[in-house]
């Protein structure tokens, strides 16, 4: 299985440890291309990203933001140029937006991350083939007691069922970061290795 769990105590943990990855993420690829759909989970992701970025500057100039969620505002006061925060529209394919709006020679239009989250349906509001797949990692953040059953359904479930989002499996990296409500979906034993480990 290609998802590595990492689970932690509380939503405020959980937002702060993504973005460090996200921060960490822009300093290393100056270039990076990141999508970004989070609405549909409570962990406050944006606050500990500027504070994270407030105390560790980045380089934005080259930095290209997909916002499904549009926080264009917040991502320009971030320091991202306006010009490369990007409204997806729903009837285009990503790698095709990409292609016509981000690519750069040093990017060479390849979607590097996807940072998402499952509503309490099951959905992911992005088009999982062309739109998550297909980037070189994808986190995906689940907090809340309400979606322990989406974390129950992704463990358990093999890609082969209606259930869309077990499909992520085939992907060669995908960071699963859950708060300890979210974790109670996984197997005791499952919950506890993964909480020992990151705790």
């Amino acid at each position: 299985m290609a998802m590595n769990f990492k689970i932690f105590k509380d939503q405020d943990t959980v937002a702060t440890f993504v973005a460090d990855i996200l921060r960490k993420q822009f300093n290393n690829n100056s270039t990076t291309i990141a999508g970004v759909h989070l609405q549909h989970d409570q962990a406050p992701i944006n606050a500990a990203l500027q504070q994270n970025v407030s105390n560790n500057p980045v380089d934005f100039s080259q930095i290209h933001i997909l916002d499904y969620d549009n926080n264009a505002v917040f991502y320009k006061n971030l320091g991202v140029p306006e010009k490369q925060i990007h409204q997806i529209p729903t009837d285009e394919k990503i790698e095709a937006f990409i292609k016509r709006h981000a690519k750069t020679k040093e990017n060479k239009g390849k979607l590097t991350m996807q940072v998402v989250t499952i509503d309490r349906e099951g959905s992911m509001g992005i088009p999982m083939n062309d739109g998550v797949l297909i980037a070189r990692e994808i986190i995906l953040v689940l907090t809340g007691s309400e979606k322990a059953e989406v974390v129950r359904k992704l463990y358990e479930e093999n890609g082969s069922t209606t259930f869309v989002p077990s499909s992520l499996k085939s992907h060669r990296m995908v960071n699963v970061v859950l708060d300890e409500a979210a974790a109670q979906g996984l197997p005791e034993d499952v919950r506890s290795y993964f909480t020992e480990l990151y705790a």
